[in-house]
């Protein structure tokens, strides 16, 4: 009978070995009717702080310097952990809408940059076209246009005076520096 006691011996080991990494990430805590519970995901909003018993290790090394500080998991310090159980305490679905929150801002403000950056884009073309028809306009060679029938027209000073006029306003509207 001595070879089942070292063989029971190393089950009971092999089990405690294997149920502390399994409650390392579980949350305990007092339901109203007083029962403990004992769950992977956090106690819902009901529960008071004073009631969670257990919540999971600290994944990053700032909460872990935190837990360093607080007293033993036994031991009733909900005042010590009241902060980090109501940040743990909301849940999926209220972290997945502030997911979704933040990823429509980032998106809202990405397509505000795409558009100031059209339009910038569209003021520098129209910049670079009213300053090439005043150049044309101006060099004193002669300007025609077809008109509705497909026939060249040339067109005349006072019309040539016109379109220079235009172009600098429009160089004056398209070509100012915003600021």
């Amino acid at each position: 009978m001595p070879k089942p006691r070292p063989l029971l011996c190393l089950f009971a080991v092999a089990g405690l070995l294997l149920a502390g990494p399994a409650l390392a990430g579980t949350w305990q805590w007092r339901d109203a009717s007083g029962r403990m519970v004992y769950s992977d995901l956090p106690p819902p909003p009901s529960v008071p702080a004073s009631q969670i018993l257990r919540a999971p290790t600290p994944a990053t090394p700032a909460e872990q310097s935190t837990a360093a500080l607080a007293p033993a998991v036994g031991q009733p310090a909900a005042a010590a952990r009241a902060p980090a159980a109501a940040a743990a305490t909301r849940s999926w679905a209220e972290k997945e809408q502030d997911f979704r929150k933040r990823a429509a801002e980032r998106e809202e403000a990405e397509r505000k940059q795409r558009e100031e950056r059209e339009q910038t884009a569209r003021a520098a073309r129209a910049c670079q076209d009213a300053r090439s028809a005043l150049r044309t306009l101006e060099s004193g060679m002669r300007v025609s246009t077809i008109d509705a029938q497909g026939e060249r027209q040339v067109i005349d000073e006072a019309e040539r005076a016109r379109r220079i006029d235009a172009a600098r306003q429009e160089i004056a509207r398209s070509c100012a520096k915003p600021g």
